[in-house]
């Protein structure tokens, strides 16, 4: 079965961090979900679509560049499913295709300078990166980096993370 990831109020109304959901599609799975816990339906969904600002990754990868809702999965995807983020706060995800290596360099090219702690500071946010088991992708491992940002200026900065990461370190 896929597995979804749920942050946010998303991880709020449902008392889940992961969990696991029968589904051939992203609309599937969604359905699933709102047969399962009510009120994450009235959340997330309006008129059987997503309701704006929601994000939903198939895999890492935005289902808005696949195939939408209607993107098909297989029992070992990940869906992760990001509620709509205002102004400052903190913001992660987990990406596939991008190296740590790779995003070290974004990070050196937007300004970044690496902080003791594992962070990087950016102009206005902050930046950490960690790396994740990698998704098999039939007979290929795709690597897979986790993301955070947080401060004032985070929500401008990961949509130039997001864009990076999307692209796939190309």
């Amino acid at each position: 079965m896929p597995r979804v990831n749920l942050y946010a109020t998303l991880r709020d109304l449902t008392g889940e961090k992961s969990v696991s959901v029968e589904g051939k599609t992203v609309r599937e799975v969604l359905r699933a979900l709102a047969r399962r816990w009510p009120a994450l339906e009235e959340e997330l969904l309006e008129d059987g679509d997503v309701k704006d600002g929601y994000s939903i990754f198939v895999n890492g990868r935005d289902v808005r560049y696949l195939q939408g809702l209607d993107t098909p999965l297989s029992e070992e995807d990940v869906l992760d499913l990001f509620p709509p983020v205002a102004g400052g706060g903190r913001r992660s995800q987990v990406f596939g295709g991008v190296s740590p290596e790779q995003f070290t360099r974004y990070l050196k090219k937007w300004g970044g300078k690496p902080l003791e702690d594992g962070w990087w500071q950016l102009e206005g946010a902050r930046v950490r990166f960690w790396t994740e088991p990698p998704a098999e992708v039939g007979a290929w491992y795709v690597a897979r980096l986790g993301v955070e940002a947080e401060g004032e200026e985070a929500e401008r900065w990961w949509r130039r993370i997001e864009l990076a990461c999307l692209r796939g370190g190309g």
